[in-house]
């Protein structure tokens, strides 16, 4: 969609970014929930990271919470985090389960086609609704490229998965960037919030409108040029 410029990030750190199992030009696992839970994902992101020494594990959305899971399979490697929309979890999970579930039958027995128009009325994140009304058919056009026997597997994957417990998030003791953004029922500000609480160390920032949102590439620079390096 446009929304970050990596350029500041490439001034303090080595990027390396990838695209999720089953999504982008990633290889598509086998057709199962359990290869797509957010648990399972911690692999790819270990791997993708190399073994160079500790890195800073980020990532939007589903990439937020293998983030946090990964803090928790390998503390010794992940030295921060970067958690950027984190995705519903807990008791704010209520109603997106049944949503999930409903969205892969619905691939099933009408084709991947049928997701696409249903989701043309799904409500978007309010700064995107209001600032940046194309970027619906940016995220609905990338559906449409997606393995149609995958989908329902990511979506049932979605429907189970959840955040790790709030026990589990307090054990992290490691520095934390998290971002967050108003008006987005499925990465609500609340959930944001309840990690920012419970992580020892932690730093939160809520974006009300595009021009914040802007801001992130420069929040994520300051945070990795203050983190001592490990050695």
């Amino acid at each position: 969609m446009g929304l970050f410029d990596w350029g500041p990030v490439h001034d303090v750190a080595r990027v390396v970014r990838y695209d999720v199992r089953g999504h982008g030009c990633s290889d598509v696992r086998p057709y199962e929930p359990l290869a797509y839970g957010w648990s399972s994902l911690v692999d790819d992101m270990l791997w993708a990271a190399g073994s160079h020494g500790p890195f800073v594990a980020g990532g939007t959305c589903v990439g937020a919470a293998t983030a946090l899971y990964a803090g928790l399979r390998a503390p010794r490697r992940v030295q921060a985090m970067v958690l950027v929309t984190p995705p519903a979890a807990w008791e704010c999970r209520d109603g997106q389960v049944e949503e999930y579930a409903s969205a892969a039958s619905l691939v099933e027995r009408k084709g991947l086609r049928s997701l696409v128009e249903s989701w043309r009325t799904r409500p978007q994140p309010g700064i995107l609704d209001r600032e940046l009304p194309s970027a619906r058919d940016i995220t609905l056009r990338h559906l449409a490229t997606m393995d149609e026997r995958a989908v329902p597997a990511i979506l049932r994957a979605m429907a189970k998965s959840d955040l790790p417990c709030r026990e589990e998030i307090g054990s992290l003791v490691l520095p934390a960037l998290i971002l967050a953004w108003d008006g987005d029922p499925c990465h609500p500000v609340a959930t944001a919030e309840a990690i920012a609480d419970t992580l020892i160390m932690s730093e939160l920032h809520v974006a009300r409108d595009l021009a914040a949102v802007r801001e992130w590439p420069g929040l994520v620079r300051d945070f990795l040029s203050g983190l001592c390096l490990w050695e």
